[in-house]
């Protein structure tokens, strides 16, 4: 054995024992698992989780974002909040598109917060083009994570309507199967309740997807302590999600239900934070409700009984850890 040979030889040995694994087999299992390509759909700048997710999705690791398209209403002003975070964070290499627009019922706060920034731009191709496209560039490769309103999914089903055999896995914050202790009986969710004919799309075409409903979602919610412990946390990341967070908030007695989030989590690690998942044929209803329909329903993974004190403790170290090549840009943060 050449020098070179020893050298790979150590080298590999190295890696493997660093990982966990116990086999070559395992090794190279290792190997092609990789890094979870996303995708992220939401609708930030209306309440203050969406914020918070998108932190959590350039944070976490193990994801390659391959870009953020924004949904419902204003979908430009939202485009420039997640084009200032990004632009904070030294992600700038992640696109930014913009879905379709509507108008939009109230004016956000947090809007202000990037109203003058014209640092990054997002893209000029639509959101919808951009989802079909990347799908197919990486057939059976990408997560599509949507945690606002469907209108994006749901036009891209339209431009391509057998999406799902390109997507890997779509997991959504949306619907309500039974309710909550916290919020008792079903309610037509936000998300689905906003874009109807939609949420009736995207939910009948036999996607491979995944929900965290407000059955869950309702039971957590941000502590006093939680907060300050990122407010405390000196970077450029957590004195956006700060910054927004006060815009946000209505009375000092606001708190953050952690709803987006989940769905990050179940994206990030499938299954690891809940204690029940049921397969159930869903449908939605004229009037925004997720229905359980034997005959009519599709296949959706249901994501219950969240692990709130795990959850938390994960999310909030994903928050405050800090990245190779995160390079924070001096901007006013007004």
């Amino acid at each position: 054995m050449n020098l070179r040979q020893w050298l790979l030889a150590v080298s590999f040995s190295t890696l493997v024992v660093m990982s966990g694994v116990t086999s070559v087999s395992d090794y190279g299992l290792l190997a092609q698992e990789g890094r979870i390509k996303v995708i992220l759909d939401l609708d930030i700048g209306d309440d203050i989780d969406d914020a918070w997710a998108l932190a959590f999705v350039i944070s976490h690791k193990n994801f390659e974002l391959l870009g953020i398209t924004t949904a419902h209403g204003n979908t430009p002003a939202r485009a420039k909040v997640a084009c200032k975070m990004l632009h904070m964070t030294g992600r700038r290499n992640i696109p930014v598109f913009v879905g379709r627009q509507a108008e939009q019922k109230q004016y956000s706060h947090q809007y202000t917060w990037a109203e003058d920034f014209e640092a990054l731009k997002p893209q000029r191709k639509k959101a919808a083009n951009f989802i079909v496209e990347t799908a197919k560039r990486y057939p059976g490769q990408v997560t599509l994570l949507a945690v606002g309103p469907l209108e994006n999914l749901a036009d891209a089903l339209r431009k391509e309507s057998q999406l799902g055999r390109y997507l890997k896995r779509v997991v959504l914050m949306s619907g309500c199967i039974y309710g909550s202790a916290r919020n008792p009986g079903v309610v037509a969710e936000y998300n689905v309740r906003e874009a109807i004919a939609d949420a009736q799309t995207v939910y009948s075409a036999g996607l491979p997807l995944t929900i965290v409903p407000l059955d869950s979602t309702t039971l957590v919610r941000l502590s006093d302590e939680e907060r300050e412990q990122v407010r405390k946390h000196d970077s450029p990341l957590t004195y956006a999600l700060e910054s927004l967070y006060r815009l946000w908030m209505s009375s000092p007695q606001s708190r953050m239900t952690l709803h987006d989030q989940l769905a990050v989590a179940e994206t990030a690690s499938p299954k690891r934070f809940f204690g029940k998942l049921e397969t159930l044929p869903l449908v939605v209803d004229e009037k925004g409700f997720t229905r359980i329909d034997e005959k009519l329903g599709k296949p959706v993974t249901v994501c219950l009984e969240p692990k709130r004190d795990e959850f938390m403790s994960y999310y909030i170290s994903e928050l405050l850890q800090q990245r190779l090549g995160m390079e924070p840009q001096s901007i006013s943060t007004r």
